[in-house]
């Protein structure tokens, strides 16, 4: 028998069978398309400036993307695990999977939006309920080292932070003392909330007017003086102080007066004075006037002074009192009670009850001297808050000595801002520092 079969018949064979299983696989290998759509958790919205990966998790590689105008595709072989991570700014990145991909399909992946954390600053004086404007904010992160310059408008500010930082903000206003701060930012997924209440003092010129007789040098009592600025502006009159020869007054701003000063018995002077700083002081030396010819002759003078009491007597180094408990000799003892005019040397009257308990004191023990030491906080200039310490200790002396305490026995020493009490980091530990003591010498 011959099984010899002619060539066309085997070719007809082979293409019924290996162009047939050809046939029957093709439609299984064709790659499946894949459409991946972004939208807002919250809003519902396509998401912009996206960004989806797309990784073969058998082989590790990447898929390219095809962005559209919904959303991304790609396409993929069937049969495949694919692993998709889509990412955009403030949003957190979100990843899903396709198992075994099937089947062409639209995968709708919902990203979540990063909240901010919010800084809000707000800038006040005097109350809170009252903002400040214009005032301007410069925050400076020590991250980046960048700063950013803002308009308060309002008062008000809020600032968004989307990544960590350690910024200073500084808050400042015209005519106010600028204030700062440094925060810690932290950005969790849901957000923080900071606050900034800066608050911010008026920053007030004020001048003090000291008054002595040109030829004694004496101060002079129950002077007047006038300044006078620009034109159209108001004279500012200065509050005499008649007990001891100070006139203060607080002025609208810097810039150049004219001071006019008048004192009885004395010629009127008028001078320039630039007020350049917070605090200024002027010593004015006024010339007495020629007495008529007439009454030169009949001039009598008289002249009461209270009795001095002095000692060469040792002080005792303790004794008790009433008033003030056991004064040792070293320590220090605050006069509790002791008020001046603001940023004076000008005793209110309401410290003498306390001044005379002093001066029983003094009259009791009659070998006593103390040393009267004056304080201030640290606010302004060094020299000026020492000069202003001694002028009112020296207030306290003369007070003391016009009662019949003789001045060997006291003494006045101003320490400024020396010698805190208490950190001058707020107006309550700042007002403790400013204060008045006497010391058993």
């Amino acid at each position: 028998m011959n099984w010899l079969v002619p060539l066309p018949v085997l070719f007809i064979i082979h293409w019924l069978f290996c162009g047939y299983e050809t046939y029957a696989q093709s439609p299984r290998t064709q790659p499946l398309t894949v459409a991946v759509r972004l939208i807002d958790a919250e809003t519902d919205t396509t998401v912009a400036r996206a960004v989806v990966s797309v990784i073969d998790e058998r082989t590790g590689q990447s898929i390219p993307t095809v962005a559209d105008s919904l959303g991304f595709t790609f396409s993929a072989l069937p049969g495949i695990t694919l692993s998709i991570q889509a990412s955009a700014p403030t949003y957190f990145v979100a990843t899903t999977r396709i198992i075994n991909l099937a089947i062409a399909q639209q995968v709708i992946m919902k990203l979540v939006r990063k909240k901010p954390s919010l800084l809000m600053i707000k800038a006040f004086a005097g109350t809170i309920r009252q903002p400040l404007s214009p005032a301007t904010a410069v925050i400076t992160s020590q991250v980046t080292g960048k700063s950013e310059r803002i308009d308060l408008k309002n008062g008000r500010l809020a600032w968004r932070f989307t990544q960590p930082d350690q910024v200073t903000i500084q808050v400042s206003s015209p005519g106010y003392t600028s204030v700062s701060r440094q925060m810690t930012i932290d950005v969790p997924p849901t957000g923080n909330r900071y606050e900034f209440d800066a608050e911010l003092e008026k920053i007030t010129f004020s001048l003090t007017v000291r008054a002595v007789d040109a030829q004694t040098n004496e101060a002079v009592l129950g002077g007047r003086f006038a300044l006078t600025g620009a034109i159209g502006t108001k004279p500012v009159v200065l509050l005499p102080t008649p007990r001891i020869g100070f006139s203060r007054a607080i002025l609208p701003g810097k810039g150049a007066y004219q001071l006019v000063s008048t004192a009885a018995g004395y010629e009127d002077v008028t001078r320039s004075v630039v007020i350049d700083q917070e605090k200024s002081e002027v010593v004015v030396r006024l010339k007495a006037k020629a007495l008529p010819a007439n009454l030169i002759a009949a001039k009598t003078t008289v002249q009461v002074k209270p009795t001095m009491l002095t000692t060469n007597v040792a002080s005792a180094s303790a004794v008790t009192t009433k008033s003030f408990g056991v004064i040792e000799r070293g320590k220090s003892i605050r006069l509790n009670k002791i008020y001046f005019d603001q940023s004076s040397p000008v005793l209110r009257t309401e410290s003498y009850a306390e001044l005379d308990q002093l001066y029983a004191v003094l009259m009791q023990y009659s070998s006593l001297r103390i040393e009267i030491r004056g304080y201030t906080d640290n606010q302004g200039d060094f020299d000026l808050n020492t000069q202003l310490a001694r002028d009112r200790c020296q207030a306290v002396v003369d007070y003391l000595s016009k009662k019949g305490i003789g001045r060997n026995r006291l003494s006045a020493v101003g320490r400024g801002p020396l010698d805190p009490v208490a950190p001058n980091n707020n107006e309550e530990n700042r007002k403790k520092n400013r204060r008045v003591e006497f010391v058993l010498l």
